[in-house]
């Protein structure tokens, strides 16, 4: 009877967990119960369970032996279990009603393996319980069921990606159509709207190609990525399509049964070239229909980098050059276009140039920047656009979608910069020199002066008082030689400099309704800089609205207000130089204490003892005090509003106008308080002494310098937009509008002696006449009066125009013109403005019927050729002149001639050719942009020579000279792009090769000088060579040094010569020419890793193909200035040493400064400076939408981190230094960041 029963069981159990399954349909988001298949044919086992593949991620595909579809895609799920073999489990079910018998199923897959040797995914015959779980009525169907057993997705083939694998199996969320093939038919016809975005940074997509599948209409999405598309066939399929993006398929009749609008996110694929939306600051393009050469930087690739500023962000992530020698911040894009007008790149923000100060623009509100680099991508924009154009577009609110918060918080703290890298003259060295020095009577007449007391150094007064007799001979050499011992690079390090601190907090609310958006946001940061009492802060608030107040109308606003504070009070080392001197290196700026000691600064210490007899206030310079008294401040606030309405007349044809206005303050208050050193100095040395009576000229109190500038902008624009497709190949997209823009600027400064900070008196001062100074220390002087107005208004008026026409997604041709006029140039009104246009070409070459390249599936190539432009806005058609008050001998009003008149002065212009290739290989593994481009600059502004009897003074070469039209350059370069996927698996692994090659050349200067000394400024002076490029590095030729005498040598009509003042006096063409002293090659390479959630990005810079001129000993100036080099333990001391050294020997008295002239520029001192660099790494980890529900309150949750400034791998120079600061300042310290990002 036990075994009777066991056996009914047996058979009952598997019917009753077949009734226990066939429950109601499931859904996205449902748990799946633990199916039982018992039919499986290609697996170890014929009865399975979900059960069995515990923690993994499963995909059922419903499937037939006679669905040519469902057999196609067998191949792609097999490769993707096998690339996911621990986490993805695929089950093709083939269900009973399929009319497939098992018999049947068995032999296909059996001939199947024939024919494909190692295929594994595991086939299921005679299915009913999944198919009533999971009903549908098209084959393929899948079902994706995570590891916890919850379906994630039903979807149809299109769906099933490397990339959407990949992403599932990562935890980030998807964004996939659920296939529904149980849907009522639509009541034609009717006309169905929505609109597309991009999945992840929900941007919208202009351009996105919506196809119906049965009626063939097609319609494109407009700018907010709306569409329209009229449907007349009830059971019609919508195919949306963007380059770049995964396709997505919508059943219409059962989406609009849920749905009045269709709202479509596009999953982006795997980095593919055209997946960008280019804008240009007048309109959005797909990067697929434009000829022009762009570059986009989203926002992740913005967030690598943590700074305070958005410009630096840009830093080694682009085409972007940035020019930091010596502490310099220059940018430029394809090189130099201009000589001597403005170099900086045009920059844009949401529709119009920016005019305040770029530090204002926290880089939290900023979505994305376009880098617009020919004249089909720039020539929009006319004369500004010479240089390039940086278009920066912000974050905004968007229409239907929920609210969002979300908070950013960073820290980054920064190593002290390395004092020790400078090469620096040791003060045992100095010292030497200076017993030298004394023994040979070089100090005698300093210290004989009793007029103007000049200052002498520690140990020349000890060896005065020593040889005076007023000191101890032991005394005063136990106190040099103790000086010896001393570094005040060490009291710099210890008083000066501490750990930089940057702290930056972020937030930004933003969500929207049906006819509004918004966002609003805030910033904070907080910057100690890593120089003692010097700090940044930063507020920023921001808010931006869209508003559509009836069909066909849209109004936005956008609302900016920006106020920093900056404290400057400690200059860095410089704080404890002497006037007209160098600090010397065994100064102390504190005792064994800490107590604050006095250094030289302007008159001896031994003077300053007595002087007044005690009636006078301290005299005394003390570096400390100075850095403790000092109130430097900097207040600026600015104020941005624009306003723009667009009015759809139609589906083809908008209408839009926009203004902003920008108003921008800036207040500086200098304080020098009654104990600070020039309030002291000043009262003092205009104070006289009659007896026992004193009489202040300065009164007594402190001093205080106010400045203040501000800027007013309005810009106002209005354009018109069409764009039209025609018979579904045909694209017209044309906008034509005008511009006009008025810029005033005006600043003033001024100075109160006597001021009383705490009651707000001040007093009164003579400027007018020559006062005597305490003690006949100089001649009669005017106290000083830094007063200063100043005055500028700028008007501008543009007309433009761009129409571009695309055929059958294989030819795009474009075109572009743009004039300007200004009030700065012509007397006439056609010299007043000047035409601008560019054109451009494209060819898909890919989509051609002929194309069959399948290894390289996409391929485009452009051309464009156009004008841009640039201005210099010092220069006037007009004659212009700046007036003075308080001329040196009279005190009279003067003024200097600072344009002479120029009726035929123009607009600079720049003609670009432009070549490119953008290419992508099969699944994205290797995708990429080539440019080439050629320059040519016309019309450039230089310094030219005039007749001396003219009397037109140029003032910056004080020669008689003028500055206009009297240049050109020309240029070329390559700028490469390539991103390589090398592993695409669960840990993925891709390398940004960025490569700029430039080259730039002056081929026209009038302004040539027949002195080579003009042409030996180390590269950082502009003298134009024809042919050469515009920052040279020359020098005089050396030959060696003398082996009797250890004086320098150098080639004089070929002949070696000691000659040094016809060895300076070369002509030009007897000078070294090295090359440019820009890099001529620059870029980076960029390696990012990811696996599962952890995110990591190496980033590495390289500068190749240029040199510097490094500096060393000039004997001259260390002797005169205190100005030492650690070349001088170098220096040729013996005969024999001049095959050890290249530093000629030290002799006294120089004869002749010219020595040190000839050495100092000589090629000997040039170095290359190419040299590569680990320039940061950034690292991420992203929590998982499951971790995220189960223990933490936040959508998504991102911690970070950041290394910058890492250090030099390679350099090709072998003296040690840095090519980026080889000549004055410190490399940039190591800095670490640390921060988080969450949104609610």
């Amino acid at each position: 009877m036990r075994s009777r029963f066991i056996s009914l069981l047996c058979i009952l159990l598997p019917l009753l967990n077949l009734f226990a399954q066939q429950t109601k349909p499931l859904t996205v988001g449902d748990t799946v119960p633990d199916l039982f298949f018992n039919n499986t044919i290609n697996y170890p086992v014929s009865e399975i369970r979900l059960s069995s593949f515990k923690n993994k991620h499963i995909i059922i595909d419903f499937w037939a032996t006679w669905c040519t579809s469902c057999i196609h895609h067998f191949q792609q799920l097999d490769s993707l279990q096998k690339q996911y073999p621990e986490q993805l489990q695929v089950l093709l079910v083939n269900s009973k009603n399929s009319v497939d018998s098992k018999e049947k199923i068995t032999g296909f897959i059996s001939n199947y393996l024939s024919n494909h040797p190692g295929f594994s995914l595991p086939a299921i015959a005679g299915d009913t319980v999944a198919k009533t779980l999971f009903p549908h009525q098209l084959l393929p169907h899948y079902v994706w069921i995570d590891q916890n057993k919850k379906v994630t997705a039903i979807t149809g083939p299109e769906e099933i990606t490397a990339q959407n694998i990949q992403n599932w199996l990562s935890g980030i969320p998807l964004y996939l159509y659920i296939k529904n093939d149980f849907t009522d038919t639509l009541v034609i016809p009717v006309t169905v709207k929505g609109y597309a975005e991009d999945a992840v940074s929900h941007a919208a997509l202009q351009g996105a190609t919506i196809l119906l599948t049965r009626s063939h209409s097609t319609a494109i999405s407009n700018s907010k990525g709306q569409f329209s598309i009229r449907v007349t066939e009830p059971q019609d399929t919508l195919i949306i399509s963007y380059s770049g993006y995964l396709k997505k398929r919508i059943l219409l009749a059962a989406t609009l049964n849920r749905e009045k609008e269709i709202h479509v996110s596009l999953t982006p694929e795997t980095v593919t070239l055209d997946n960008a939306v280019v804008y240009t600051g007048y309109q959005s393009l797909p990067k697929e229909r434009a000829t022009g050469s762009f570059e986009k930087i989203d926002n992740r690739l913005l967030n690598n980098r943590i700074s305070t500023d958005v410009m630096s962000k840009l830093e080694n992530s682009s085409s972007v050059y940035f020019d930091r020698r010596n502490n310099n911040q220059a940018l430029t894009i394809h090189g130099a276009s201009t000589i001597y007008a403005n170099t900086a790149p045009l920059i844009v923000i949401d529709n119009f140039p920016y005019d305040g100060d770029l530090n204002n623009i926290n880089p939290n509100n900023i979505e994305s920047i376009t880098i617009l680099k020919d004249a089909a991508a720039a020539s929009i924009w006319g004369v500004r656009a010479g240089n390039g154009v940086i278009v920066i577009t912000t974050k905004k609110g968007r229409y239907r979608k929920e609210p969002l918060l979300e908070c950013t918080a960073n820290i980054t703290i920064g190593a002290k910069p390395d004092l020790y890298y400078a090469p620096a003259m040791s003060a045992a060295d100095f010292i030497g020199v200076e017993k030298t020095l004394f023994d040979k009577g070089f100090y005698n007449s300093s210290i004989s002066n009793t007029t103007n007391r000049p200052i002498l150094s520690p140990v020349v007064e000890l060896l005065a008082a020593k040889r005076a007799g007023t000191i101890a001979a032991v005394d005063a050499d136990a106190q040099i030689n103790a000086m010896t011992n001393s570094d005040v690079r060490k009291d710099f390090q210890k008083y000066l400099y501490r750990q930089s601190v940057n702290q930056q907090y972020a937030i930004n609310y933003s969500g929207g309704s049906e006819k509004f958006n918004y966002l609003f946001s805030g910033g904070y940061d907080n910057n100690a800089d890593n120089l003692v009492r010097n700090g940044y802060t930063r507020m920023n608030l921001r808010m931006q609205n869209g508003f559509i107040p009836f069909k066909g109308m849209e109004i936005t606003t956008a609302f900016t207000y920006t106020q920093t504070a900056k404290t400057n009070n400690n200059p860095g080392t410089i704080i404890a130089n002497p006037t007209g001197k160098i600090i010397y290196p065994y100064a102390r700026l504190a005792d064994d204490q800490g107590n604050p000691l006095a250094t030289p600064k302007d008159y001896r210490q031994a003077y300053l003892d007595t002087a007044g007899n005690g009636k006078l206030l301290d005299w005394k310079y003390r570096p400390l005090d100075e850095l403790n008294l000092a109130d430097n401040r900097f207040k600026q606030t600015d104020l941005l509003f624009n306003i723009g309405a667009v009015y759809s007349c139609n589906k083809n044809l908008n209408v839009e106008l926009r203004y902003q206005f920008e108003k921008q303050n800036g207040n500086t208050s200098n304080l020098y308080g009654a104990g600070t050193y020039l309030t002291r100095n000043l009262i003092n040395l205009f104070t006289q002494l009659n007896g026992t009576q004193l009489k202040y000229a300065v009164p007594q109190g402190a001093i205080v310098d106010l400045s203040f500038a501000e800027l007013l902008s309005n810009t106002a624009r209005g354009q018109v937009n069409y764009r039209k497709t025609l018979t579904g190949k045909q694209e017209i997209s044309v906008i034509a509008g005008a511009e006009i823009k008025q810029i005033h600027t005006a600043s003033n400064s001024y100075r109160t002696y006597g001021y009383n900070p705490d009651i707000l008196t001040y007093g009164n001062v003579n400027y007018s006449d020559l006062l005597p100074v305490y003690g006949n220390l100089g001649a009669a002087q005017l106290i000083p009066n830094p007063a200063s107005f100043a005055d500028g208004l700028l008007r501008y008026l543009s007309a433009y125009s761009n129409a571009s026409y695309s055929y059958d997604r294989r030819y795009i041709f474009s075109l572009s013109a743009r004039k300007d006029a200004s009030n700065l140039f012509g007397v006439s009104s056609n010299q007043k403005g000047v035409p601008l246009w560019s054109a451009g070409l494209g060819w898909q070459l890919n989509n051609e019927k002929f194309y069959s390249f399948k290894t390289i599936p996409l391929l485009k190539l452009r051309i464009t050729y156009g004008y841009n432009g640039n201005v210099d806005n010092t220069l006037s058609a007009f004659t212009t002149m700046r007036y003075f008050t308080g001329a040196p001998y009279t005190g009279q009003a003067y003024g200097i001639l600072i344009n002479p008149p120029n009726p035929e002065l123009r607009w600079e212009k720049t003609a670009v050719l432009n070549t490119g290739i953008d290419f992508s290989t099969r699944n994205n593994r290797i995708t990429g942009t080539i440019d080439y481009y050629l320059k040519k600059g016309t019309d450039l502004t230089g310094q030219s020579p005039v007749d001396p009897t003219t009397g037109v003074l140029n003032n910056a070469q004080n020669a008689f000279g003028f500055k206009g039209n009297v240049a050109d350059m020309q240029g070329q370069g390559i700028d490469i792009n390539i991103t390589s996927n090398n592993l695409t698996g669960i840990f993925k692994w891709s390398t940004t090769l960025l490569f700029n090659y430039t080259a730039v050349k002056v081929t026209r200067y009038n302004a040539s000088s027949a002195l080579a000394s003009a042409y030996l400024g180390g590269g950082r002076l502009i003298n134009p060579v024809l042919g050469k490029p515009l920052y040279t590095i020359y020098s005089y030729k050396w030959a060696g040094l003398d082996s009797l005498t250890g004086d320098p040598r150098g080639y004089l009509n070929g002949q070696i010569s000691k000659d040094y003042t016809s060895l300076v006096n070369v002509p030009v063409d007897q000078l070294q020419y090295h090359g440019s002293a820009i890099p001529v090659y620059y870029g980076s390479l960029r390696n990012t890793f990811s696996w599962k959630q952890f995110y990591l990005t190496v980033n590495i810079a390289y500068k190749l193909g240029y040199y510097f001129a490094r500096n060393s000993i000039n004997y001259a100036s260390l002797l005169v200035q205190w100005n030492g080099h650690s070349d001088y333990a170098k220096r040729w001391q013996n005969p024999g040493d001049e095959k050890l050294t290249n530093v000629p020997s030290f002799i006294y008295p120089i004869t002749n400064s010219n020595r040190d002239a000839f050495y100092n520029s000589s090629s000997v001192l040039v170095e290359k400076g190419d040299h590569i660099r680990l320039q940061d790494i950034s690292f991420s980890y992203a929590f998982s939408q499951n971790q995220l529900k189960q223990h933490l309150p936040f959508k998504s949750l991102q911690l970070y981190s950041y290394i910058n400034n890492i250090g030099i791998l390679w350099k090709a120079n072998k003296a040690g230094l840095d090519p980026d600061y080889y000549a004055g300042g410190f490399p940039l310290p190591l800095t670490v960041s640390f921060g988080l990002k969450a949104t609610f």
